[in-house]
């Protein structure tokens, strides 16, 4: 699959604002900003933009409103010209945003308003589309909604049945997935990208022992990546295992960190690359994107690409 680079991400589109202060304040005390702005992101953007980054323009599953944020969206979407083949336009309806409130030390806490970015339809992505794709992202964020979950399950065993190599990241939230969703997404990945406190959910919500991955491995899933942060990566196949250590990087905001990551991997993978070789890619934009103020910035395949050989 490596000459197929046609890559759908499934996860909705929000605003962030960003509120930046020394220290957050105790419950009903009172604080100074010392800067605040707002960014387009989410998931699927923090993704797609490092995959713009490297030079894919990706398939965004998502629908955006028609409010004030959602024609802010509209705009950043022409703007840094991505796809809207996978993008629905609702009339009457909100766009999410979070509030996140950044401290001196980079410590971070939000505040979510959901909006209709999680709504999904089949319509959203055509049968031209669907035999083009090679990669499929997918959140766990965006199957939360009980009202959509079992369509968009159905949208990813098509893309799978097509050929499609299913990367799911479960996201902080992964226990409030219905447990059906959850199995059934388990049983179409090819890869899963958990941090360890969001394996650990999994492996508590379904009963699973610790580090024994034979559920995993019986369910089709071909590769674990676990992100461990400061401390690298994990890496485990049925029967292999290996680690990729962290890049030394002066961070200031870890937010959308691991979305970049996931982006830099999908790259890797999707243009042929060996799985190392792809976690490397993905740890070094996963560390880039933590020398920047906001959920995601601005860099190049050649930033990375001169970060893996200084560490070499």
């Amino acid at each position: 699959m490596a000459d197929k680079t046609e890559i759908v991400i499934f996860g909705g589109i929000i605003v962030d604002q960003y509120v930046l202060v020394d220290r957050y304040p105790e419950r009903g005390g009172d604080a100074l900003m010392t800067d605040s702005f707002f960014r387009v992101g989410g998931c699927a953007i923090n993704v797609g933009s490092t995959l713009q980054n490297l030079g894919i323009t990706p398939h965004i599953v998502s629908t955006v409103g028609d409010d004030a944020w959602g024609r802010k969206i509209r705009e950043y979407l022409k703007q840094r010209q991505f796809s809207e083949l996978a993008i629905r336009y609702a009339e009457q309806r909100n766009s999410g945003y979070c509030i996140s409130v950044v401290e001196k030390d980079g410590e971070r806490t939000f505040l979510t308003y959901k909006g209709c970015e999680a709504e999904f339809q089949s319509g959203m992505i055509g049968d031209d589309l669907c035999g083009r794709v090679s990669h499929v992202y997918v959140t766990g964020y965006y199957l939360l909604d009980p009202e959509y979950d079992r369509e968009i399950v159905r949208q990813l065993k098509k893309l799978k049945e097509a050929g499609a190599f299913v990367v799911f990241d479960p996201g902080p939230l992964a226990d409030s997935i219905s447990e059906d969703t959850l199995l059934a997404v388990l049983g179409l990945a090819d890869l899963i990208i958990p941090n360890e406190s969001e394996l650990e959910l999994l492996e508590r919500k379904l009963g699973w022992n610790r580090r024994d991955f034979s559920g995993y491995w019986e369910r089709g899933i071909l590769y674990i990546v676990l992100k461990k942060g400061s401390q690298g990566v994990e890496v485990w196949t049925d029967g292999a295992y290996f680690t990729v250590p962290p890049y030394p990087v002066n961070s200031i905001d870890s937010t959308g960190a691991g979305d970049s990551f996931a982006g830099g991997l999908l790259y890797g993978l999707s243009k042929g690359h060996d799985l190392r070789t792809s976690v490397k890619m993905a740890s070094a934009c996963g560390a880039i994107t933590t020398t920047i103020m906001g959920p995601h910035g601005r860099f190049t395949l050649q930033d990375v690409t001169d970060m893996m050989e200084k560490a070499r």
